[in-house]
């Protein structure tokens, strides 16, 4: 009985969005660490958890990169600068361009935070 309950404690552990991290092209479930806006036309992002299993080149081998001149970038910054004030940092989602140079983002989604 003492080995089920061990077992569905981790079972249940596992299934926790605290173990969520990133895959080749997105990262889910993570939390806004900096923001950092540069004057070139780049707002740089720094998450919570390791950019190591994306398939790109993040700048300093910790930030992802929006480009200003991509297309509804003021949206994506608007959303991320959203879920850093007001949801604590948390955003459910952030899309790169694979193979980009700095980690291109592509798109972020954002769920209501209970």
């Amino acid at each position: 009985m003492k080995l089920r309950r061990i077992a569905c404690a981790f079972l249940a552990g596992l299934s926790s969005p605290a173990w969520a991290a990133c895959g080749t092209n997105a990262c889910g479930n993570v939390t806004i660490t900096r923001l950092w806006a540069g004057t070139e036309g780049k707002v740089y992002v720094q998450i919570s958890d390791s950019l190591a299993p994306l398939d790109c080149t993040p700048l300093n081998s910790e930030y992802m990169t929006l480009l200003r001149s991509d297309t509804n970038s003021d949206w994506i910054y608007a959303t991320l600068l959203t879920s850093l004030t007001a949801a604590a940092g948390k955003l459910e989602r952030i899309r790169i361009v694979e193979g980009s140079s700095g980690c291109t983002i592509s798109y972020v989604w954002q769920k209501q935070q209970p």
